[in-house]
């Protein structure tokens, strides 16, 4: 049962990649200060703060990799691949394009009984600022776009910030800050733990992915 909360808890960090959308006074963590960092690896840093929203702690992400902001970008707007590199991440679908710049997709998570499903759905607006070449989005659930669906949790508070910045060395930084609850009853420190676990795998097989992007956009080119 440990497991399947923290598989839970895995899937929601990650669920709103871009998202944006109109003001959440009191949710906005994009300019949230005091982080504490609980996981320091090589290109890597993950911290968390402590909110006065929800008990469950928000967390960002930091990581540096060799890549451009255009194969990122690419990356992060196909949801239909979320789930290659989204830790327990299943069957991501895209509802609506609003724009090139906006759209809306549903995650749903396939708990093991007793828990019950989640359910979660983003709008997402994103774009390049042409002046500095800075990827960003913001993100929000939407959680009335679809009627919600019998026995299933339709998780209500979702926010979260990417934010992609190209260096002169050919290297990107990425900064992404989220905010959850997974609603329901999931002991706080259940959650809490499993803010520390998953996202770490979840950019290990993002960094993987833009690896492998990078390689196919080269091969378009050499063609």
């Amino acid at each position: 049962m440990l497991n399947s909360r923290l598989h839970l808890l895995t899937i929601l960090l990650f669920f709103g990649i871009l998202v944006a959308a109109p003001n959440l006074k009191s949710q906005n963590i994009k300019d949230a200060t005091n982080w504490d960092l609980v996981t320091d690896k090589k290109d890597m840093q993950v911290f968390t703060h402590k909110n006065q929203e929800t008990s469950i702690k928000d967390i960002r992400i930091t990581m540096t990799m060799h890549a451009a902001v255009p194969v990122v970008k690419e990356v992060l707007e196909d949801v239909e691949k979320y789930s290659d590199w989204v830790y327990k991440c299943e069957d991501p679908e895209r509802l609506q394009t609003v724009s090139s710049k906006e759209f809306y997709y549903y995650v749903r998570s396939d708990m093991p009984f007793p828990a019950s499903d989640r359910d979660l759905i983003i709008h997402s607006f994103h774009r390049i600022d042409p002046a500095t070449g800075i990827y960003s989005s913001h993100s929000l659930a939407s959680p009335d776009f679809l009627p919600e669906q019998n026995g299933v949790v339709r998780v209500r508070l979702f926010e979260s910030y990417w934010t992609v910045t190209p260096n002169q060395d050919g290297t990107v930084q990425i900064d992404y800050r989220v905010r959850t609850d997974p609603g329901g009853y999931i002991p706080t420190w259940i959650v809490n733990l499993g803010i520390s676990v998953g996202p770490v795998k979840t950019m290990e097989r993002f960094s993987e992915m833009v690896h492998q992007t990078t390689e196919r956009v080269a091969d378009r080119e050499d063609e």
